[in-house]
C-alpha cells in the first residue's frame, strides 16, 4: 500500500498545489477506467508497455517490495494517469511516436537522463516525454507521478494551425520544467483544473478549450525543437488553387486519385499546382495527400472496432499496396500498423 503523502496544506503553495493533486491522484487509483495494480515485474512491464512505450525494466530495490500500481483515465482527448513501483526501479524507454507525457512528481525522487542531458528532483519535479525521444528514467522506493498525456497529432496540428507552417520532423521540448519559472507554476494550477474534470463527464464545450489551453501552455512557454519557427515572419497565404486542391484531397482521400484528376478539380494546370505546392506547403501534393492518409489511417486504427483489420482500414484510406504501405507507415510513426492497432 502507497500512502497518500500527508503536506500540509499552509507550507507553500506548491505543497498545497501536490496535496490537491495527490488526493485526485488516490481517487484516480481507485475509480479510473483502465487500472493494473501487480507485485509481478513481468506483468507490470507488459502492462506499461500497451500503455506507453518499449522499455526494459530493472529492480534497484527490494524485489518483495515491488507493487506497481498504475491507473489511467481518459479526460476528453487527454489521458490522466497515476504511477508508482513500491520500490526503486528503473527504465530504459524506447522513443514514444504517438504521444507527449508530461510527468509531475508528487512524491519520492525521480532521475532522468534524454537528449543528453540529466534531470533529477524531489515533488514539483515536472518533466516531458517526447516523441521520438529514448529516455532513461529511475525512481525512488516512494516515487509516485501523476502524467498527462497529450496525443501527438493534436499539438502538431495545433502548432501548423498557430504558426502557419508545416513541422518537420517531431515536436522534441526541453525535458524538463524550471520549478523556479512562472511556466511551472501555470502547469500546475493547469493541472489541477484537469485533474478536477476527471471524476465525472464534463461538457464537450468546457473540455475543448482546456484541451487546446493544455497544448498552448508548452507550445508557447517551453522550449522545443522548433521554436526558431514560432519567430519567423508568417508565410504568405496559398493561393486558391492549393486550397482547393487541398479541400479536394481531403473529401476524396480513400479515392485513387491521380495528379490531373486533382489539378482539374482545382482549376489549374498540373504545373501551376506542384509549384504552388512546392512554394507554399514545402512539398507535393501527392506527398501531401499521402501523409494526410498515413494520418487518417492512424487515427482510424487509434478507433478500430473489434471486426476490423489492417488490410480493411488500409484500402478504405486508398492505400492499394499493403506492403508499400506498411513500410510507409513504419517510416512515418515508428512502429508497425499492427501494432497500433493493438495498443489499447
Amino acid at each position: 500500500m502507497h500512502d497518500v503523502p500527508e503536506l500540509p496544506a499552509s507550507a507553500t503553495p506548491l505543497l498545497a498545489e501536490l496535496d490537491y493533486l495527490s488526493q485526485h491522484a488516490e481517487q484516480l487509483r481507485q475509480a479510473a477506467h483502465w487500472r493494473l495494480s501487480t507485485r509481478d515485474p513481468e506483468q507490470a512491464s507488459s502492462g506499461l508497455h500497451q500503455s506507453y512505450s518499449p522499455h526494459r525494466m530493472h529492480l534497484h530495490g527490494d524485489p518483495q517490495a515491488f507493487d506497481m500500481r498504475l491507473a489511467r483515465h481518459p479526460v476528453g482527448s487527454l489521458e490522466l494517469s497515476s504511477l508508482s513501483f513500491g520500490t526503486e526501479v528503473e527504465l530504459e524507454q524506447a522513443w514514444t511516436t504517438d504521444f507527449v507525457l508530461v510527468t509531475t512528481q508528487l512524491c519520492g525522487h525521480s532521475q532522468i537522463r534524454t537528449l543528453g542531458c540529466e534531470v533529477e528532483g524531489a515533488a514539483g519535479l515536472i518533466v516531458i516525454d517526447s516523441p521520438e525521444t529514448p529516455v532513461t528514467k529511475r525512481f525512488s522506493r516512494d516515487s509516485w507521478r501523476l502524467n498527462l498525456r497529450i496525443e501527438r497529432q493534436a499539438i502538431e496540428r495545433l502548432f501548423e494551425r498557430l504558426y502557419e507552417r508545416p513541422l518537420r520532423g517531431p515536436m522534441q521540448f526541453q525535458p524538463a520544467i524550471r520549478q523556479d519559472s512562472a511556466l511551472h507554476e501555470r502547469w500546475l494550477a493547469l493541472l489541477r483544473l484537469v485533474a478536477s474534470q476527471s471524476g465525472a463527464p464534463s461538457a464537450p464545450t468546457l473540455l475543448g478549450p482546456l484541451e487546446e489551453m493544455v497544448m498552448l501552455l508548452l507550445l508557447t512557454e517551453q522550449p522545443h525543437s522548433h521554436a526558431a519557427l514560432c519567430s519567423a515572419a508568417p508565410p504568405l497565404p496559398a493561393p486558391r488553387h492549393v486550397r482547393r486542391a487541398e479541400e479536394y484531397m481531403r473529401a476524396h482521400l480513400g479515392e485513387a486519385l491521380t495528379l490531373a484528376a486533382i489539378a482539374e478539380a482545382s482549376g489549374t494546370s498540373i504545373r501551376s499546382l506542384t509549384a504552388g505546392f512546392r512554394q507554399f506547403r514545402q512539398t507535393t501534393p501527392m506527398r501531401w495527400l499521402q501523409e494526410q492518409r498515413l494520418q487518417a489511417v492512424r487515427h482510424h486504427l487509434q478507433q478500430a472496432r473489434p471486426h476490423e483489420s489492417v488490410a480493411s482500414i488500409a484500402l478504405h484510406w486508398g492505400f492499394a499496396h499493403l506492403g508499400r504501405f506498411a513500410g510507409d507507415y513504419l517510416r512515418r510513426f515508428g512502429e508497425a500498423p499492427s501494432a497500433t492497432l493493438r495498443r489499447p
